[in-house]
């Protein structure tokens, strides 16, 4: 007898538990019916606000984050083309997570306001919608890394980027983006870096060029610097200037020079790391090496005009003499302008003397470090 009134009352406590848990689950069979419908009525409109701002208030208050994705999957599954339900679900959304944004804020407990925040950010970047850029720009200046990152995946996205661009010939959105991320580019790690010259592919204009150069700049100085890490998001940035300098449009000479110095850097480094084992760990080669054949294999044929495997075949077989006669032939030297500077008119800059730099700068020793 008493193991059955034991077993009663952990039923009891099981029935409690599971009635509190199906009560924070956020009821999605109202929403469907409106999202099923031809037209709506203001009764419809007034479900779609319910449910978004039931959705959001769970997301904010919960405490168990082990359904969290599924939430979030429920807010942006949600989403329709329907042209009523999609103004009124968009127009809520706005409404919504700018103040669960706001009330993540004053989240006391350090860990919940980092979980909910960085949650909030994935669901802004998964609904990728052009209202909520405003959101997603408060989120770019957190603090928090993580929040950060998702914020700049949610701006990069080029299916935001080109619904801004055909909805709007104004380019002020996309311009504020980009200032937005030049900024950040000067201390941003290399796979924000990465993320941020996506952005420079999908969006248009001068603002967007500029960016790249500035992206380029940044990752120059750093190997300069010996403060580069990440090296393998360096195959977007090459490629992105390469795909410039083959359009043959604008900037011709401010890509070239980026182009060529970051790849010069790149190799001058590797070169560097064969003759002195000590300066990089095994991946950290690997990681140059990986830029340097890619490079060529997609790059280097399409603005010489002849497809190559010379470097490809030099890393192979660890020939430091053959990468610096290919760094001299393609990009330049002391003795005689390189083959793609020549072909695309372009050089390295001022020199100090008040001329042109005719080859790529030398990488600078690696700092000392001290014992």
């Amino acid at each position: 007898m008493k193991t059955n009134v034991g077993v009663c009352a952990v039923l009891a406590l099981f029935i409690v538990i599971s009635t509190a848990c199906l009560s924070l689950a956020v009821d999605t069979r109202a929403i469907d019916r409106v999202r099923a419908k031809n037209v709506l009525s203001n009764e419809d409109f007034q479900t779609i606000d319910l449910f978004i701002k039931e959705a959001l208030d769970e997301l904010v208050d919960t405490e168990d984050f082990t359904q969290i994705a599924t939430l979030r999957s429920k807010i942006v599954t949600r989403q329709s083309e329907q042209a009523q339900y999609a103004e009124q679900y968009t127009k809520f959304l706005r409404k919504y997570v700018a103040e669960a944004v706001s009330r993540s804020e004053e989240i006391e407990e350090s860990q919940k306001r980092h979980r909910v925040r960085v949650n909030l950010a994935i669901l802004v970047s998964k609904l990728e919608n052009p209202r909520l850029i405003d959101t997603a720009l408060v989120l770019l200046d957190d603090s928090d890394r993580s929040v950060q990152y998702w914020a700049v995946r949610t701006l990069a996205n080029r299916r935001l980027i080109e619904k801004v661009e055909a909805a709007s010939s104004n380019s002020s959105v996309v311009d504020k983006i980009a200032s937005k991320f030049s900024v950040m580019a000067e201390t941003a790690a290399p796979e924000v870096i990465r993320l941020i010259a996506d952005f420079t592919s999908a969006a248009k204009g001068d603002q967007a060029d500029e960016l790249l150069l500035k992206i380029a700049d940044v990752r120059i100085s750093r190997y300069s610097s010996w403060t580069a890490t990440g090296s393998l998001n360096d195959i977007k940035v090459l490629k992105l200037l390469c795909a410039k300098l083959q359009a043959r449009q604008g900037k011709t000479v401010e890509f070239g020079r980026r182009f060529a110095q970051l790849y010069s850097y790149v190799m001058q480094k590797y070169v560097m790391a064969l003759k002195d084992r000590s300066l990089l760990d095994e991946q950290q080669r690997q990681e140059l090496a990986s830029v340097l054949v890619e490079i060529e294999s997609k790059c280097i044929g399409k603005l010489t005009g002849f497809e190559q495997a010379v470097i490809k075949r030099a890393v192979e077989l660890d020939d430091d003499n053959v990468l610096l006669m290919e760094h001299g032939r393609l990009l330049g030297n002391e003795t005689k302008r390189g083959e793609i500077p020549t072909k695309l008119t372009f050089d390295y800059g001022a020199a100090d003397d008040g001329g042109n730099l005719a080859q790529p700068r030398e990488l600078p020793p690696p700092p000392k470090v001290s014992k």
